[in-house]
């Protein structure tokens, strides 16, 4: 099956100027964070910043304070917002729920690729649903944390494969393209990190986040997560023994501020090749359930043999907790949509978050205020 033809393009102004856009991406594991992650020693022309020391996994770490979230911002497969809309059906021959190309304003939108656009128009609607007007987020004192699982892979599969491909459009293949735009977009010159992975990256993301508040790093931070499918469907469904769909397409973006209720726990483990570490995913939640009870639990878990390993940790040190539904497979996107549905609903915290990607796991318990 051939990829979903893409328009031709100029890159971001970004790419060209040598900013955010032309960072190399975060990929490789840095043993000092907990469970491992990608190593934030980017450079580039935004400031690029390390997540900060922190325990190896399995040993006690600083937690820093829950972030406050101020602002939600969500543009998926399912709609504009929080709520899965059932008018949406997931493409059947596919497996995929699509996101709608967002249509904005201005000249510059007219060269950007369909991840960046999704990315702009979920930050800008975070920032509105906080209530501030883009400049207030504008400067050095703002953060953004990009996370994705399918990352530059549309881009540069449209790069190798598209005939008219010049090397005005090989920016478009770094991972900061899609950021760049968002930090042209707002007037973002502070920190940021790049994280390509799954949902346990998205924890890793958080972490990186609520670390940058508390040492003051950042004053705010946006974490923001893009998955975009179409384009790779073919190969998506060669290897669609590794996620249950359907896969969700769309753009989520969280904006944090520094918080003050208690700390934000984190830990993470790898997992074997047949995800059968019931171990691991044991000792790992007990880390994090050891101060205390969930009142909901959002899971990512799609590995048989992981989720029973995890609902009996659960149940052992939590007891009977209620648990959030999925709908689909949203990669990076899971852990942010989770969070942005919680914090809208009012749903009754500390709310705990799992996710897997390959061999990786992760668990985070976000508390109460």
């Amino acid at each position: 099956m051939s990829p979903v033809p893409r328009p031709r393009r100029d890159p971001p102004a970004a790419a060209l100027r040598g900013r955010a856009a032309t960072a190399p991406a975060a990929t490789a594991a840095d043993p000092r964070v907990p469970g491992g992650g990608a190593d934030p020693a980017a450079a580039g022309g935004a400031r690029a910043v390390a997540a900060g020391p922190a325990a190896p996994p399995g040993a006690p770490a600083p937690f820093p304070v829950a972030p406050r979230i101020r602002g939600v911002g969500v543009v998926t497969g399912w709609g504009p917002g929080v709520e899965p809309d059932a008018a949406a059906v997931p493409d059947d021959r596919a497996g995929i729920v699509p996101a709608p190309t967002p249509v904005l304003d201005g000249d510059r939108f007219r060269r950007a690729t369909r991840e960046c656009l999704l990315a702009v128009a979920a930050a800008r609607a975070a920032v509105a649903d906080a209530g501030l007007a883009p400049e207030a987020v504008a400067g050095s004192g703002t953060g953004i944390l990009f996370v994705s699982a399918t990352g530059y892979a549309p881009a540069n599969r449209a790069f190798l494969e598209d005939e008219g491909s010049t090397t005005l459009h090989f920016p478009y293949t770094s991972p900061s393209a899609v950021p760049g735009e968002v930090t042209i977009e707002l007037g973002i010159r502070g920190p940021y990190l790049n994280l390509m992975g799954g949902g346990p990256a998205t924890l890793h993301a958080l972490w990186s986040a609520a670390r940058w508040l508390a040492d003051g790093t950042a004053a705010r931070v946006l974490v923001l997560a893009v998955e975009v499918v179409q384009e790779l469907r073919d190969l998506f469904a060669r290897a669609g023994r590794v996620w249950a769909g359907p896969l969700v397409e769309g753009a989520a973006c969280l904006l944090l501020e520094p918080g003050r209720g208690a700390p934000l726990r984190w830990r993470a483990a790898g997992l074997d090749v047949d995800g059968r570490s019931a171990g691991a995913v044991g000792s790992t939640l007990e880390g994090v359930l050891a101060a205390e009870r969930p009142r909901l639990v959002w899971s990512g878990i799609t590995a048989p043999a992981v989720a029973r390993a995890e609902q009996a940790a659960i149940a052992r040190a939590a007891g009977p907790v209620p648990r959030a539904p999925r709908t689909g497979e949203a990669l990076a996107l899971g852990p942010l949509l989770a969070l942005a549905r919680a914090h809208r609903l009012g749903a009754e915290r500390p709310w705990l978050l799992t996710a897997g990607w390959r061999s990786d796991y992760g668990a985070m318990l976000w508390p109460r205020d």
